[in-house]
């Protein structure tokens, strides 16, 4: 896409997700004010990004330049509005990585100490770019008829999840890294152990993972998939699999979560305060493509609006959270 296509397109997506759905939302009495995206939140929960050497045959450069740890915060949640059950959601899963040295990529706060990785439990997007989702979202029925590969997606997305943290999520847009470009994928380390989700509970997501990571701790590998082909790994048609036996998804690092209770005061509300934007990353590895710029701009607004709006303050953390509070403050009680 050109530049004023794009910017075009930017401006058109913005106008729906932020005009017409999270300022309608706010002006209808939505407190706080939340995310036009994956607003359905399962749980928030500390953890631990463990850096390993450098895979062979891949350039050590970034945040993978050297074995290393970092202190992580995590966000599970569902793109759905709050009326709808989590059941055949689409999953995701991010975390904001602090302490990590270098300018970064995201103005203005180019200076922050932190980092972030979104995934979703879904390998593409359902239309090419940034002009392909403004058609779809000015008539999505018309768009489907002339591009049947987005229907035949969006069905697919709507899987049966029986555990948010059984599942295996994709960056969907690719990323510089050092000569070439990347993907990022992040699949459990072992396979949970199978529960017995009620699904007729418009929740269960949440309450499976409350009760989860209660008992033990849960650890993914964090997966760096190279660019090897060119138009078999194009980098701005975002619905196209990038095949994992042509690249095999090397191991990078692993995200450990600690056992613990995700239901702990104010935890959550942590979590829904931290703002993720795909762009946040070290200068010289960002997101590529349409879909990526579109992200950036849309997120950043959308994080700005609901922040003001909820009395927070607009930037990143300069630290993390502590992981145990020095004073439990008590829950407040019913009236």
């Amino acid at each position: 896409m050109n530049r004023t296509d794009c910017d075009s397109a930017i401006a058109c997506i913005e106008n729906v997700f932020i005009d017409q759905v999270q300022k309608k939302r706010i002006a209808a009495g939505q407190c706080p004010a939340r995310r036009p995206v994956f607003l359905r939140l399962h749980g928030v929960a500390h953890a631990t990004l463990e850096v390993l050497p450098t895979p062979a045959g891949v350039t050590p450069a970034g945040l993978f330049a050297r074995p290393a740890s970092y202190p992580a915060w995590v966000r599970f949640s569902s793109d759905i509005p709050d009326d709808r059950p989590d059941l055949k959601s689409t999953v995701g899963v991010s975390f904001k990585l602090f302490d990590v040295p270098g300018e970064k990529s995201l103005e203005p706060d180019g200076q922050a100490p932190t980092l972030d990785f979104l995934f979703q439990n879904f390998p593409v997007f359902f239309v090419d770019d940034a002009a392909g989702f403004c058609s779809f979202l000015q008539d999505s029925e018309a768009y489907i008829a002339k591009h049947p590969l987005t229907g035949q997606l969006l069905d697919e997305m709507e899987k049966t999840v029986p555990t948010a943290l059984g599942e295996k999520v994709w960056s969907v847009i690719p990323f510089k890294y050092s000569d070439t470009w990347c993907k990022y994928i992040l699949e459990p380390e072992q396979a949970p152990t199978p529960g017995n989700p009620d699904y007729n509970d418009p929740n269960y997501l949440a309450k499976d993972l409350e009760q989860r990571l209660a008992a033990q701790p849960f650890r993914y590998r964090l997966l760096m998939q190279r660019r090897v082909g060119g138009d078999d790994m194009p980098l701005d048609r975002a619905t196209a699999r990038w095949d994992e036996q042509l690249s095999v998804p090397l191991h990078v690092a692993t995200l450990v979560i600690p056992a613990q209770d995700i239901t702990t005061h104010t935890q959550a509300d942590y979590g829904e305060a931290l703002a993720f934007n795909p762009a946040r990353t070290l200068k010289g590895f960002e997101a590529v493509g349409s879909i990526a710029e579109a992200r950036r701009h849309i997120y950043r607004v959308s994080a700005d609006l609901r922040r003001n709006v909820n009395g927070q303050t607009v930037g990143e953390p300069q630290v993390p959270r502590p992981t145990e509070l020095p004073v439990t403050p008590p829950v407040p009680s019913a009236r």
